[in-house]
C-alpha cells in the first residue's frame, strides 16, 4: 500500500468500508486491507470533529467557533464523493452551515451548539451537544429521543470546559466519557441513565476504546493510559513513551496500540513497547497509518 496523499488524524472504522479523516477535512474510503476506494473529497469547511460509519453511510460533525456555526451530515459510502463549498462560502454569506455540504449528502442539519462525540448501531446514531443533551436519531435524521446532558457532581468546577471525549456503543448501552473523567452509561432504548461515576486520571482523556474481551482503554493527552476490565472496576494507570492514538483488542483479550513514536502491547498483564520513528494514528488489521499518511507494520502483529 502506498501513501494516501494527505496527513490523517483518524480512521472512522466500519465494515467493510472505513473512512480516513485528514487534517484539512479530507475524506478517503478504504477497504479492510487499507486499499483506497475512490478519490479524496473535502465535504466540510474544515476537519470533521467526530464521525461514525453506520449501515453503509458516514455521518460526520463539523463546528467553527469563530463563525459560530456547526452542522452534521450523512453521505453514502458507495458512488462518487464530492467536495463542499468551503469555509469562504460561509464567511462571505449568511447561509446556514449545512449549505456548505455537497448536494450528494442524503441529509444535513444545522446544530445549535457544539456537537460532541458520535456513535452508531444498526442504522441508529447517538451524539451529544455540549451542555445541552444526548440524542438518538434514525437513518433519516429523525429524532427518536433526547436525554439530559450528563452531570457529574464531582466535576462541577469543570462543567463549562469539560467536553465529551467519546460516545461508545456497547451491549449494555451507550457509554459517555468526559475529558475530566466522568463516565455515564445510558439506555440505548430511551436514554435513561443506568450508571454514573467519576474516575481520577493524571491527564485529560482524549479518547476511549472498548472491546468485549479486553475491556476498556482510556487514552490520555500525555504519557499515561488507563486500562479497565469493566465500567465498575478501578482503572490501572500505566506510563508510556507518549500519547496513545488508537488501540484495538485482540482475539485473546489483550490490547495492542499505536501512538506518539511507539507501538505497544498489553498481554497477560505485561506491557511491551517498541519505538517507531513516526506517529501512529490508527490501526487497521496488522497495519498502522502514520501521521505522514503512510502505512507500516505494527510492531506486535505478524
Amino acid at each position: 500500500m502506498s501513501g494516501i496523499g494527505f496527513n490523517p488524524v483518524r480512521i472512522d472504522k466500519g465494515h467493510p468500508t472505513s473512512v480516513i479523516i485528514g487534517s484539512l477535512g479530507e475524506l478517503l474510503r478504504i477497504d479492510p486491507e487499507g486499499n483506497q476506494l475512490g478519490g479524496i473529497s473535502v465535504p466540510f469547511p474544515s476537519q470533521p470533529t467526530f464521525g461514525t460509519v453506520s449501515s453503509g453511510t458516514w455521518i460526520g460533525t463539523w463546528v467553527d467557533r469563530d463563525l459560530r456555526k456547526a452542522c452534521m451530515g450523512a453521505t453514502p459510502l458507495e458512488g462518487e464523493l464530492f467536495d463542499g463549498k468551503g469555509r469562504d462560502f460561509l464567511r462571505n454569506s449568511q447561509a446556514p452551515a449545512s449549505d456548505a455540504l455537497p448536494g450528494s449528502y442524503t441529509w444535513s442539519r444545522d446544530i445549535e451548539g457544539e456537537p460532541m462525540g458520535i456513535s452508531s448501531n444498526d442504522g441508529k446514531v447517538f451524539f451529544a451537544i455540549l451542555n445541552t443533551g444526548i440524542y438518538k436519531i434514525d437513518g433519516e435524521a429523525t429524532e427518536m429521543w433526547r436525554a439530559p446532558y450528563p452531570q457529574w457532581p464531582d466535576l462541577q468546577d469543570f462543567s463549562r470546559v469539560d467536553s465529551i471525549a467519546e460516545l461508545v456503543h456497547t451491549r449494555d448501552g451507550i457509554v459517555i466519557w468526559s475529558e475530566s473523567g466522568g463516565v455515564s452509561l445510558i439506555s440505548e432504548d430511551d436514554g435513561t441513565t443506568l450508571m454514573s461515576r467519576t474516575l481520577s486520571f493524571p491527564e485529560r482523556v482524549i479518547g476511549v476504546r472498548h472491546d468485549d474481551r479486553a475491556g476498556w482503554m482510556i487514552m490520555m493527552s500525555g504519557r499515561y493510559a488507563g486500562i479497565m476490565s469493566s465500567l465498575d472496576s478501578e482503572p490501572e494507570v500505566v506510563k508510556l513513551p507518549g500519547p496513545v492514538m488508537d488501540s484495538i483488542g485482540t482475539s485473546e483479550g489483550n490490547w495492542i496500540w499505536t501512538g506518539w513514536r511507539h507501538d505497544g502491547r498489553l498481554e497477560d498483564g505485561v506491557i511491551e513497547v517498541r519505538n517507531r520513528e513516526d506517529i501512529g494514528i490508527s490501526i487497521l488489521g496488522s497495519r498502522v497509518l502514520t501521521n505522514s499518511g503512510d502505512w507500516s507494520d505494527h510492531a506486535f502483529t505478524e
